[in-house]
């Protein structure tokens, strides 16, 4: 590979840009906002279309924390306008795609009434007196249809039947109240009784759709549930690619099969490990990235991982004896997690005696040498990290929050715990 691709840097100079520009294609932080760098998901994109073409019908998005749900819903006004034009590339009739976010404990007038204020358009006026001129005054759909503070089922619906097309995408729908989850049901009932043309669109953390939507069984044939699983290794390997393609760079086979395998399906991941890792071999005045470049990127990525996970993670294995497993335990779990490809992420204990006993590098260990501190992971005062579903004797866990694996992963690299040889050998990966 690297005989066909020149991958010198020629000086210092050119390599400050370079790393500057990684940081604008790379953003583990913040959601993908354009089509550009969004990569996959094409299966649940033609979905959502199909939905929106569809008089009648709505959406719900759902998933995991951190698989992207945010970036899709941001990438969906374009996609729409793309996928809508006629043979000569122009859309005749555009619509109107209107995007917020749900906040803590939000009731339905809140989200409305949100939605209501984003709508909003210039008109010029004449001004009286010897000289007029215009003046230039904002108005929003909430002024323009005089619509109440509170905002109930019948206003909203009328709203929506005098904006034809419209698309309406409400993300972290899940932080809103349960008065905003029953309201929504009678307003999607409606909303699809009324035929109106105009499509909501949820996006929500949830393992099912019931956590989001459970008053109405007959809403069922008003929406469309579409489940945003972890991406592929595909999917994953896209997003490198169009860091390539922007930057000029280029990723050493191995080098990328490492940054997707460490991922765990988590696009966050593949944008951190891909940022660091660039970073270094720009640092080397080189546009290749080495495997030794995304090993070394792990340290910096786990400094500037989400700082939520770093105090999870530090606070599950904190302990006053040297000897504490609590590391050890979390790091098999993780292996026992990747390893089961459970859709849900679950795992049961037996899953983690063979990860446990390598990394202690035992023969063999017993459940009771662990039992304990799984036990103690799901408890408030080590996270809780870990959640426990099932009856006694037939528990079965997962992280509580699916970022948490591949950090520990990395961490337990950076430290010198584990390799990522004998990771890949736990997990099943190749």
């Amino acid at each position: 590979m690297a005989d066909e691709f020149d991958a010198f840097i020629k000086d210092r100079h050119e390599a400050s840009e370079l790393s500057i520009a990684v940081g604008k294609v790379f953003q583990p932080r913040a959601p993908i906002s354009t089509r550009e760098f969004f990569a996959g998901r094409w299966e649940q994109c033609t979905a959502i279309v199909d939905a929106v073409n569809q008089k009648g019908l709505h959406v719900i998005i759902f998933g995991e924390r951190g698989v992207g749900k945010t970036s899709l819903s941001n990438v969906l006004d374009p996609l729409l306008e793309v996928m809508e034009q006629d043979e000569t590339g122009i859309n005749p009739n555009p619509r109107l795609v209107i995007k917020v976010n749900v906040h803590q404990g939000d009731q339905f007038c809140d989200a409305w009434n949100r939605v209501f204020e984003e709508v909003s358009w210039v008109e010029d006026k004449p001004m009286l007196g010897m000289n007029p001129n215009l003046i230039s005054t904002r108005t929003t759909l909430k002024d323009a249809f005089r619509l109440s503070d509170k905002p109930n089922i019948d206003e909203v619906r009328r709203t929506l039947g005098a904006l034809p097309r419209s698309v309406v995408i409400f993300d972290e729908f899940d932080r809103g109240s349960a008065e905003l989850r029953t309201a929504f049901t009678d307003t999607i009932k409606a909303l699809s009784d009324y035929a109106v043309d105009s499509t909501v669109i949820i996006v929500g953390v949830s393992d099912t759709v019931d956590h989001l939507i459970r008053d109405h069984a007959s809403i069922v044939r008003a929406v469309i549930q579409i489940q945003l699983p972890r991406m592929n290794e595909r999917e994953l390997s896209q997003i490198l690619e169009n860091g390539e393609k922007a930057l000029k760079i280029k990723f050493d086979a191995a080098a990328a099969s490492l940054v997707v395998r460490m991922s765990q399906g988590l696009p966050h991941y593949t944008h951190l490990i891909g940022l660091h890792a660039t970073r270094h071999a720009v640092d080397r005045l080189s546009r290749l990235v080495l495997l030794e470049d995304v090993h070394k990127s792990f340290d910096k990525a786990i400094k500037q991982a989400v700082q939520s996970i770093q105090e999870k993670y530090l606070r599950s294995i904190r302990s006053a004896h040297k000897d504490a497993l609590y590391d050890k335990v979390i790091l098999a779990c993780a292996a026992a997690s990747s390893a089961a490809k459970d859709a849900l992420g679950y795992f049961h204990p037996t899953d983690a005696v063979v990860p446990l006993a390598s990394i202690l590098k035992r023969e063999n260990v017993i459940i009771a040498t662990f039992q304990k501190h799984m036990n103690e992971f799901c408890e408030k005062e080590r996270g809780p990290i870990l959640e426990r579903s099932g009856v006694p004797r037939a528990y079965k866990y997962r992280f509580h929050d699916p970022l948490l694996p591949p950090f520990i992963f990395m961490t337990a690299i950076a430290n010198g715990t584990t390799t990522v040889e004998e990771i890949n050998r736990l997990t099943g990966s190749s």
